[in-house]
């Protein structure tokens, strides 16, 4: 959640202004009936916050944007994981757009009205969403590929691809209602705008909502469905034994772990702060501790949008034939125009061999799945 509002001075309110968008920094809370100043985490905040975001928005952007451009030039038939992989790209790519307002927010103050006030928070709490979400579709289809390379091969068209893409999309949309409906800014003190939610007289039971609400469709859901999917190809690679068995169970632990690593501190912190509101624990110097933590994991968990796409991308080996294809293209264009052509045709050629080998490859781990597995009919006839 970024920092969207700058923090407000000599105030006792209550924060509620905090949504899967934003977490709001005051410079004062009441904990035990005592004023717990927050000066040095909102100072430390205006310096760490905007540099953050902006190297990874410079990274994300370069990154996801290269991501995009090779798969919307190379990939004249997206199955299933480029599918998968191009929405994320296309939501971190969004995401991303929405730092620089929180950046420049966090050092000054909300200078971009009310109307991109909305408009940034639902955008950031969307792509938020989606972008966990499509690493988890990536996960699935690399579930289904693998372990139910035969049975299943059905539910892994272009079309039920798409249906699922529209539906990530929908839910991550309606994530973001309440930015819609709460989000607005407010002047404080005179001349100040703070771009926030203001929740009325439910704002710590919306505070909760939001947070439980992270911490599970954001974090927890996505990970024990990685942890499955991946747990369940890495049998089947041990089992089968097929080429590469080593490199790919590798990469499976990788990518959890990638995950993991970047979310659980970010995800830990909520948690630990919506304890500290419930009264559970804490002082004004747990408070505190935990407002530099968030605002630390927070922006660690934001370089997902560098991380995920080059990692998702770099473990299969048809992106990797795509990006040289890219390159040498683009270096060909520069040195002699004729190269490019040439590297495209290429390109194309190879892209179809690799899809070729890949679904002779995928056919064989498919009949030896059949072979290791008895089907209905032959457990019946054993039964009788």
């Amino acid at each position: 959640m970024a920092a969207t509002a700058s923090p407000q001075p000599l105030t006792t309110e209550d924060a509620g202004s905090e949504n899967t968008s934003f977490y709001y920094y005051d410079y004062l809370d009441e904990v035990a009936f005592m004023l717990c100043r927050k000066d040095a985490v909102v100072s430390f905040g205006k310096v760490f916050l905007p540099v953050f975001y902006s190297l990874i928005f410079v990274l994300g952007l370069s990154g996801n944007l290269l991501l995009l451009m090779v798969l919307l030039r190379y990939v004249p038939r997206r199955r299933m994981a480029e599918i998968y992989l191009l929405n994320l790209a296309i939501s971190n790519l969004l995401f991303l757009v929405t730092l620089p307002f929180w950046g420049i927010s966090v050092a000054w103050h909300w200078v971009f009205g009310n109307f991109l006030c909305k408009t940034v928070s639902t955008l950031y709490t969307i792509n938020f969403y989606s972008g966990i979400f499509f690493i988890s579709c990536m996960s699935l289809d690399k579930y289904l590929e693998i372990v139910h390379a035969q049975p299943y091969h059905r539910l892994r068209t272009r079309a039920k691809s798409l249906l699922l893409a529209t539906i990530v999309w929908a839910v991550s949309l309606a994530a973001s209602i309440p930015d819609m409906v709460f989000v607005q800014t407010h002047e404080n003190p005179k001349g100040v705008w703070n771009c926030h939610a203001d929740f009325g007289g439910h704002g710590t039971i919306w505070k909760l909502f939001l947070r439980f609400q992270q911490n599970l469709l954001g974090f927890l859901l996505p990970l024990l469905a990685m942890i499955f999917f991946y747990s369940r190809i890495g049998c089947v690679l041990v089992r089968l034994r097929p080429a590469g068995q080593g490199r790919a169970l590798k990469i499976a632990a990788a990518l959890v772990v990638a995950f993991f690593v970047l979310w659980f501190p970010y995800n830990l912190t909520v948690f630990l702060h919506t304890l500290l509101d419930l009264q559970v624990f804490g002082n004004c110097e747990v408070s505190q501790h935990l407002d530099y933590a968030l605002q630390v994991t927070e922006s660690i968990a934001f370089l997902h949008c560098c991380f995920s796409p080059i990692l998702y991308a770099f473990s299969s080996h048809r992106f990797r034939r795509y990006l040289k294809a890219f390159l040498a293209a683009m270096l060909g264009w520069h040195l002699a125009p004729g190269t490019a052509q040439a590297s495209l045709s290429s390109c194309y050629e190879s892209s179809i061999l690799t899809a070729q080998e890949e679904m002779t490859g995928m056919n064989d781990l498919g009949e030896r799945q059949s072979e290791n597995s008895p089907n209905k009919e032959d457990v019946g006839n054993k039964s009788v």
